[in-house]
């Protein structure tokens, strides 16, 4: 089934079971991989120090496995389910940016990170998303961006879900971002992607995080800012400032909403429109007043 999933579930679910799942079950018959057996490997992973998060993951793959298995009648029922597990924890704390923390990351970085991470705060997509950006993608005319791919260690495809394929409204903000960085740029054919290496191929978003943004937030003395940093900021300042859930997870591309809205909400004419421009002012309304203040004083 591996070949079924994209690039980077492949490679995640392969690691998983040559380090985890074959040392462990590797010898034995599929109807010998009892509820019992599969406890017993959890309790393994808890004692041997793995945290919960982790230990679900692996579960999460062999569940996925013996489901395949009892879908092509090798198995009556998924022994996987209903095994105890350690409850989850979010050893790190979620948090998003503030505008004011937000402002001082874009006016510290230089103009490849800063119109990557500029635009990462005004649209919410995920960095695989961000990354595989061509310049077909942008529509001055509508004001929009399209997302169609996405990029995994180098490897193109769709984007991590259905509803990942979309149409964004921007800001004048941020239009005005990515149009400022066209002009900087030696490749703008419509192929070509918006953020690359020299040579064209994608950028390694791990490398810019490293390169650039982590120095900044060092320097300005707030917590290390990452892609789901971003992303989760997008979410939040949309919700503070009003903007309906059922907007939010269309921009966002989220494949599941609440069900209630699912079923009995309807995205208004305009309102996705409305929650780019409002999530889009109040950022950069800061960022120019910043930049026409150093213009003075040059």
């Amino acid at each position: 089934m591996l070949p079924m999933y994209k690039h980077s579930t492949q490679k995640n679910h392969r690691h998983i079971l040559e380090k985890h799942l074959l040392p462990r079950f590797g010898d034995m018959a599929i109807v010998n991989v009892t509820r019992q057996e599969i406890q017993a490997n959890v309790a393994h992973l808890v004692s041997s120090g793995y945290a919960p998060k982790t230990t679900d993951h692996i579960h999460d793959v062999l569940s996925a496995l013996l489901r395949t298995a009892v879908k092509w009648g090798h198995l009556p029922e998924n022994p996987a389910r209903d095994v105890d597990l350690p409850a989850l924890i979010n050893v790190r704390p979620k948090w998003a940016l503030t505008i004011a923390q937000a402002s001082a990351l874009l006016e510290a970085l230089p103009a490849l990170p800063k119109t990557m991470v500029g635009v990462a705060l005004l649209s919410g997509l995920r960095r695989g998303e961000l990354f595989a950006l061509r310049w077909r993608d942008l529509d001055e005319e509508r004001q929009c961006l399209f997302v169609r791919e996405a990029v995994y260690e180098g490897k193109f495809g769709t984007p991590k879900t259905a509803a990942g394929t979309r149409q964004i409204p921007l800001s004048e903000a941020a239009m005005k971002l990515m149009v400022d960085w066209r002009e900087q740029v030696k490749r703008r054919e419509p192929e070509a992607l918006m953020f690359s290496t020299w040579s064209g191929k994608p950028i390694s978003p791990n490398n810019v995080v490293r390169r650039w943004i982590v120095p900044a937030c060092e320097a300005l003395g707030i917590a290390r800012v990452t892609w789901l940093t971003l992303r989760r900021t997008y979410s939040s300042w949309a919700h503070e400032k009003g903007v309906p859930g059922k907007v939010i997870a269309q921009l966002m591309g989220h494949a599941k909403v609440d069900t209630t809205l699912n079923i009995y909400a309807q995205v208004v004419d305009g309102s996705l429109r409305r929650a780019a421009d409002t999530v889009g002012s109040e950022l950069f309304t800061i960022v120019h007043k910043s930049e026409e203040t150093a213009g003075l004083t040059h």
